[in-house]
């Protein structure tokens, strides 16, 4: 696709991206582009006050990019990966000179993968989740007890450690170490994985991405994790909604660091 690089954006974790971020600046400046600021992964939105970005380079792994998303929702980002993983970058450390180059010339995939709108007891505002939701047990000894009912239908109850609701692009993450399916990025779906059910017969579920799909805490009281972020309770008998949202995270990659070239690299 063709795209306009003039001014941009950085989010770089500290911990992992010394010289790499004085390195980008510095290729990005050469070519003329205005890098309008360099700041950590905080998660919290940027928007405010800030000059239109083209587009915002992430340095770090996946847990930055997640970050990066709350930061600037509607960019589209491009990771440099720095993590373990890694899986959500659009080039390697060592590609930055090649990486912008090809960004420049119009040589960027950029993908929209929309993301999980989870709706906890009454609260009206959702929270949007890039990877996953994941509904946990509360104490380590003790398993979660979840009714699970799809469209208003009562399905299923699950004994379980908790249940991992992803996305296409979470479906990588958590959701695959849970034993749950790998999904193309460009499926309009959502998937229910148990995590350690107390059954021989739990599988997991693909949700298609009109359905909605509401968890019923029964028994003891559970935790919702959202992204990985700071876990929030949820009481017996407190209701958790489930949905595709109609937000996207926008990732873009070169054509090193496609989609199923980065499953082939990641994972098999």
């Amino acid at each position: 696709m063709s795209f306009e690089l003039r001014r941009v954006g950085i989010v770089a974790n500290p911990r992992v991206s010394e010289g790499y971020a004085d390195r980008l600046v510095e290729v990005l400046n050469e070519r003329g582009v205005e890098v309008e600021r360099v700041t950590k992964p905080t998660g919290e939105s940027q928007d405010g006050g800030l000059a239109e970005l083209d587009l915002v380079f992430v340095l770090g792994g996946d847990g930055t990019m997640l970050r990066a998303a709350r930061m600037y929702p509607g960019r589209v980002l491009v990771g440099v990966n720095l993590g373990r993983v890694g899986f959500m970058s659009g080039m390697r450390p060592e590609e930055l000179d090649s990486g912008v180059g090809k960004i420049l010339a119009g040589d960027l995939d950029v993908q929209d993968y929309r993301m999980l709108e989870v709706h906890v007891g009454n609260e009206r505002e959702p929270l949007l989740a890039v990877n996953d939701a994941v509904l946990l047990k509360e104490r380590a000894h003790q398993i979660a007890s979840v009714e699970v009912a799809v469209e208003g239908e009562y399905l299923l109850s699950y004994q379980c450690d908790g249940l991992v609701a992803a996305t296409p692009l979470g479906s990588t993450a958590y959701a695959l170490s849970a034993g749950g399916p790998l999904i193309s990025g460009d499926v309009p779906c959502y998937v229910l994985v148990p995590i350690a059910p107390h059954s021989l017969i739990s599988r997991p579920l693909v949700l298609g991405g009109e359905q909605t799909v509401e968890l019923r805490v029964t028994e003891r009281p559970a935790l919702l994790s959202v992204d990985g972020n700071e876990p929030l309770p949820v009481d017996v008998g407190g209701r958790v909604r489930l949905g595709l949202a109609r937000e996207s995270v926008r990732i873009g990659r070169t054509d090193e660091w496609s989609w199923w070239r980065a499953v082939r690299r990641t994972f098999l």
